[in-house]
């Protein structure tokens, strides 16, 4: 039995059930589960955790998503039963990593580790953002990460993408401005010089801001695309916050920032000739390996 512990934003969520997807590909004859327990506001009601986000959304938005959830007797078997964020991370300060559990410090989320595929009983926390865990089961994530029916606003902008010279850019602020390890990464010079370097083919673009700061957007990306048409993609909030990353799947072109969000946007997209993405992805001293072959790093 293998258990893949789910937390984060969607965007996590996505890399995590991913690996617990890779899981059952290597051991077909193991059951795979997938933890949910720290999405629990049951003791914590208004004190909802870093975490949380917005709750766990695989199942809200992805129908064909069908691992299991562990419940208390699978969980207990291999690793604890924490029925909430907040206590899980007190948990793991105070209580001792059973040999049953594989825990990932934050240092190998990009990295590599060939040693977690072992058969037999085990509790796997981590990000697991690393290419090479998934890579080769990309057409069943691409099915299984289907998106929904589009409201009207996304179905007219799936048909604009579709029909035009698309490049989708991405700009994550707000968090991120404050964050040391992904802060001063996704700079205004790397927009520049990716849209320079898209502008060298001397083609006629139709450029989509996907962003959570559209007004610095406006200020700062705008000048550098004179001459171009320019879509500011503002419709979707809230519950809806994710069809920007649904639509980044169907846009021609692509400059993403080092987000787990655009990351999907770029590797679901079936049509996408060409993804800029950064270089360095995180402001430390570790093992990368998380971009396609195909991508121009910048």
């Amino acid at each position: 039995m293998k258990i893949v512990n789910i937390t984060g934003g969607l965007g996590n969520q996505m890399f995590q059930y991913a690996f617990a997807l890779s899981l059952s590909e290597k051991y077909p004859e193991e059951n795979v589960y997938i933890d949910i327990s720290h999405y629990n506001t049951l003791f914590f009601k208004h004190f909802r955790g870093i975490n949380l986000h917005n709750g766990f959304e695989i199942e809200k938005f992805f129908p064909n998503a069908k691992v299991p959830i562990a419940g208390f007797k699978e969980l207990f078997k291999i690793s604890y039963y924490i029925p909430n964020y907040i206590l899980s991370r007190l948990g793991r300060k105070l209580l001792p990593v059973r040999k049953t559990e594989m825990v990932l410090p934050f240092s190998n989320t990009y990295s590599y580790l060939p040693e977690v595929y072992k058969p037999g009983d085990c509790y796997y926390e981590g990000f697991w953002q690393n290419i090479r865990y998934f890579e080769d089961i990309k057409d069943k994530l691409i099915k299984v990460y289907a998106h929904p029916e589009p409201n009207d606003y996304n179905k007219l902008m799936i048909q604009k993408l579709l029909s035009q010279n698309s490049v989708g850019i991405h700009v994550r602020r707000g968090d991120y401005l404050a964050e040391p390890d992904y802060r001063g990464i996704c700079s205004l010079d790397y927009y520049k010089r990716a849209i320079t370097r898209l502008k060298e083919a001397g083609e006629d673009y139709v450029f989509y801001i996907f962003s959570n700061d559209i007004v610095w957007c406006k200020d700062n990306l705008e000048p550098l695309m004179t001459g171009f048409q320019v879509v500011y993609v503002t419709e979707n909030k809230g519950k809806y916050s994710c069809w920007d990353m649904f639509l980044m799947t169907y846009c021609k072109n692509l400059i993403i920032a080092n987000s787990s969000f655009s990351w999907w946007g770029a590797f679901l997209n079936k049509r996408v000739e060409k993804v800029i993405a950064p270089s360095p992805w995180v402001n430390r001293d570790c093992e990368i390996d998380l971009y396609a072959s195909t991508w121009e790093k910048l």
